[in-house]
């Protein structure tokens, strides 16, 4: 059976870039947990009008934006942003 893995959109990338080394590191822990766990309670959820839900984990200041594919196993990182 595939894994679960992570897909970021360039500009998520970017600004884990852009983070200090505490929260990239904190970003990173929770990225991994959530590829072992994608079905985990999230911490919010963000429900834009004419659009999918997206899910939202908290990594100390940091929001992580995502919604899953489970068709094709992939936690779909759309942003990263200081809260």
């Amino acid at each position: 059976m595939k894994r679960w893995q992570f897909v970021l959109h360039q500009e998520a990338l970017e600004e884990i870039d852009d983070l200090r080394p505490a929260e990239n590191r904190d970003v990173r822990g929770v990225l991994l947990r959530l590829v072992n766990d994608p079905w985990q309670k999230p911490d919010a959820q963000i429900r834009p009008p004419n659009d999918r839900v997206y899910l939202v984990k908290h990594a100390g200041s940091i929001r992580i934006i995502y919604w899953l594919d489970a068709f094709a196993r992939e936690v779909y990182v759309v942003r990263i942003e200081r809260r």
